[in-house]
Formats: C-alpha cells, structure tokens, sequence
C-alpha cells in the first residue's frame, strides 16, 4: 500500500492490488496442493488394488498349472501300464510323448526304480537323474515334487519347471516315477498376463529366495530378492523379517521407497511348491494415470482462481474510502507491533544415533566367531534338561579347490548357500550359527525332542548341503562333512567344540559329504 504521491486530489491513500493476487495464488496453490493429495489418496489406493488383483491372478494361473500336471500324473501313475515294470518301458514313453504334446508339456517321462529316466530318443538304455535333489526327495519320500525352474534338455541351459510323482504298485511299493517338464515362456507368460497393463511388476521367486522369473527388468534370473530388498528403504517390516516370511510360507505386503518411488509390495506363496509370488506396483505410475482424471478438475479451480481475483477487485473498488481508513489503522498497528516486539531465538540440536558393525559376517549372514561363543554360552546356561541339544561343526568341502579352479565369486557363492541353509536351522530350532573360520560354520541346536529327532534332522542337512552350483555353463557340485557333539549336562561349550571337530575330523578322513555324532560308531 502506498501513499499517493502529493498533488493529487485529497492526497488519498490508493490500494495495491498486488497482495490481493498473492493471496489469491497462495489459495490456489493450497487448493492445488488438495487436490494433488486427494490425487495422490486414490493413487495409493489404486496401487493396492491393482496389486492384490496381478498377486491373484498370478497365484491362481500358477496354482492351476501346477495342479493340473499333479493330478494328470496322479492319474498316470494310478494305471498299471505305468507302474508295472513288466510292461515294456517303449510302450510306456510312447504314450507319454503324445500325452505330452497334447497338454503342451516340454517334455512327459518315465523313470524307473533305478532312477533311470527314458524317452522314445534315449531308449533302450536310460540317463540316471539320481544326481537330481527332487528326485533324491521323491524317492526318498515317496511325495510329489515340484521343483524350482533350472537348466535342463540337451544344450544344458533350457529353463524349465518340473513336476514329479511317484510310482507305486498295488502293494505301496515304489517302482520308478513319472514327471513333465513345464515351460519356462510359459511361467513368464502367466506373469505377463497377470501384472496387463496397470504396470505391475510380478516376481516369482524359487526355494531360496532367487529370482526365477519376472517382469522388472532390473531383476534378472537368480538375483537374491532380499539381497535387492535391502538397499530399499522399507516401512513396516524389516528384510530379516521378509526372510523369515517367505520361510514359513506366509503372506503379507509393505511398503518400500526404491530409487525416488514410493513401492506398494504384496506377496503370498503358492501352493504344493517352494515358490513364493511377489508384485508391486510404483507411485508414480499409478500417479501418472489418476492424472489425466484431475485435468477437469483442476482447469475448473483455476478458472475459479481468476473470478475470485476479478471478484475482489471489483468489491475492493466499490469499497473504497472504507478500505483507505482500514489501511491506515493497519499501518499504525504495524508501527507500533515493529516497534515493541523483540522476537526470540530458537536454538535446534541434531539427534545422533549410533550403530554398531561387526557382528556379523558380511558375506554369508551368520555372526562371527567371537559373537557366536557369547550367544551358543548364554544358549546353554538356560538349555532345559528334557531337551536334545547338539552342536554342529560344519566344513565346506573342497572351497580351495573351488576357489583356484573356478574364481573366488563361486567359492562365496557356496559359502553363502551354506551359511542360509543353516540359518533356517538356527531359526527352526531355536538355536545360533556362525561362522569359525574361512570354510568352517558352527551351529547350535537347543530346541530338539530326542536323539531321533537330532538324527532325522541330520540327515536331512546332510542332504541339502549337497549344493549344486552354476558356472560357465555348467553345474558343479560341492558338499560339506559335519562333526556332532551331544550336550551331556556339565559339558561345556569348549568341549563340545572339540568334540564336534573331531567327529568332523573322522567324515574328513573318511570321504567326505556326510556327518558322524562324537562317540557314535560310524556315520548315522
């Protein structure tokens, strides 16, 4: 507001329409900003919605696939053509090429008790797959088993998922089994289907938590999910936390903030298999389609910006002489408010929070040594008598070898199958690993029923850490021996330490690959 300059008439007091158009943008920038948060709302409600809607969908499409294959396997297996060894196994594979390529199968096959399997190319004599862990599982167990997607076919890189169930005669026994092979393409375009065109990125991630297929193209196949989650920020959970869910075969969603976009993430397993579905779904591609919608609305607010502007002036206009004595009064309220105020200083301090490193080790997960020997003491000051509590010395066999013929990135890549795989055990069984040495991990079990139990869980370990590893094309396999110690009331953790490796020591001597319990005669 100004004084008009003198000479002119009355020396009246003229109005600025500047403050007027300040406030008005000031309105209009507000109600932009509500509108672009309500814009914003249905966003983020659209990017759960459509979320759910690709997780469904894609469970169900992979749920149905995996259930047709089982039952039409089931229903194979259940004709005695099939579990018959005395029908002529050229009939058998026969048959089950054009079953194949009528339900649009890779490949349909039969395997006998020897774990010889045969198609109509291999016969009369057949490739062992008893190198194969499902097959070890399915013959082992007698259950179906559905595998996570890896190479296979003549050329040895042919994706694929497969499918297998068991062959048993009238008396229960088992005689071999039958397995199809699913496409890979056609998982991915299971995928593709479900995420459409709302922009929904699908996963779907194997047993150990790696990428088998996906949509985002950041991800490829076998990247660690959780190894990619945790250069996320995330709200709600925790990567350890997801870990511990894709484990127990729970579903659930949160919220990550990933490269400037805010991520709504939904995941579920799916059932009869280890595979676990994951989708998300960015802000700013839902944004950008609500978009389009707020157009109207917001060419309607700034039309109403500018009649509201127009509005006031004329009212400014008409009111004059009364705005010319508001003005005044203002000024002399503004004179005497900069004359008698004294604002305060406000002082601001910075929070500092302090975090600890070292107590793990980077590469495999476990904790250290020295981290470990503190936990497993505390582990078995408050162990319960009635329980079954061992510790294990684990060695990874052959690293060196690894690491000198095929490079220290696949010596780290077995180290770190070994360090998760005994972390579920930890986690299962209420216990604690870490890591001894270069290819050494402890690992304490406290949580365990009886010495049948310990031996049940035992040779399944023994099992899984038979790992396959993936190098210049090719599958290499490693293992590891394991020394048992038995905790006895008034041990100590030293001398079950050294019990374990001389347990180990023995499996070392003695070919490697499995495990023996201290004092036990022979490998159990």
């Amino acid at each position: 507001m100004k004084k008009n300059k003198p000479g002119r008439a009355g020396g009246a007091w003229s109005i600025s329409f500047s403050p007027v158009l300040k406030y008005n943008a000031i309105f209009c920038v507000l109600a932009l900003v509500v509108t672009l948060c309500g814009g914003s709302w249905v966003a983020l409600r659209q990017m759960q919605g459509v979320t759910h809607s690709a997780l469904t969908s894609a469970s169900a499409q992979l749920i149905r696939r995996v259930d047709e294959s089982v039952t039409l396997l089931q229903s194979l297996a259940a004709q005695p053509e099939y579990y018959d060894p005395q029908v002529p196994v050229r009939e058998k594979v026969e048959k089950l090429d054009q079953i194949s390529e009528h339900f649009g199968y890779m490949m349909m096959r039969y395997v006998d008790a020897d774990i010889l399997v045969y198609s109509a190319k291999s016969l009369p004599s057949g490739s062992s797959l008893a190198s194969r862990d499902y097959m070890q599982r399915l013959f082992s167990t007698g259950e179906v088993q559905v595998t996570d997607s890896f190479a296979a076919g003549a050329d040895g890189v042919t994706l694929n998922y497969t499918v297998a169930v068991p062959l048993k005669d009238e008396a229960g026994s088992l005689t071999g089994c039958l397995f199809c092979a699913i496409y890979f393409d056609e998982v991915v375009e299971m995928l593709e289907q479900a995420a459409g065109a709302n922009g929904v990125q699908v996963n779907l991630l194997g047993s150990e938590n790696q990428v088998m297929s996906s949509t985002e193209q950041a991800l490829l196949y076998g990247d660690q999910f959780l190894s990619r989650t945790r250069q996320s920020t995330l709200f709600g959970t925790t990567a350890d936390q997801l870990e511990e869910q894709f484990l127990a075969k729970s579903s659930g969603s949160y919220w990550r903030l990933n490269g400037g976009d805010l991520n709504y993430v939904s995941y579920e397993p799916v059932e009869n298999t280890g595979w676990v579905i994951v989708c998300s779904k960015g802000f700013w591609g839902a944004f950008g389609s609500v978009l389009p919608g707020l157009l109207p609305a917001l060419g309607l607010l700034a039309l109403l910006c500018l009649c509201l502007a127009w509005l006031t002036q004329r009212y400014l206009a008409s009111q004059r002489k009364t705005v010319d004595m508001l003005i005044h009064s203002v000024e002399e309220l503004e004179k005497k408010i900069y004359q008698d105020e004294r604002p305060d200083n406000v002082d601001f301090k910075e929070i500092i929070r302090l975090t600890s490193t070292g107590l793990s080790d980077g590469l495999t997960g476990v904790v250290t040594r020295s981290v470990f020997l503190n936990q497993a003491q505390a582990q078995l000051k408050k162990a319960s008598p009635e329980k079954t509590v061992a510790l294990c010395f684990v060695d990874l066999d052959n690293l060196k070898h690894l690491n000198d013929t095929y490079g220290h990135a696949l010596g780290d890549m077995a180290l770190k199958s070994v360090g998760y795989i005994l972390r579920e055990y930890e986690k299962r069984y209420d216990g604690v690993v870490g890591r001894y040495g270069g290819d050494e991990f402890v690992l304490l079990l406290t949580d365990l029923d009886s010495p049948d139990e310990l031996a049940g869980i035992l040779d399944e370990m023994a099992l899984r850490l038979h790992i396959e590893l993936g190098a210049a094309g090719q599958q290499l396999k490693t293992h590891c021996s394991v020394g048992v110690a038995v905790w006895k009331q008034g041990s100590t953790l030293e001398q079950m330490v050294a019990d374990a490796d001389e347990a180990l020591y023995f499996v070392k001597q003695n070919g490697k690959g499995y495990y023996k319990i201290h004092q036990e005669q022979g490998a159990l």
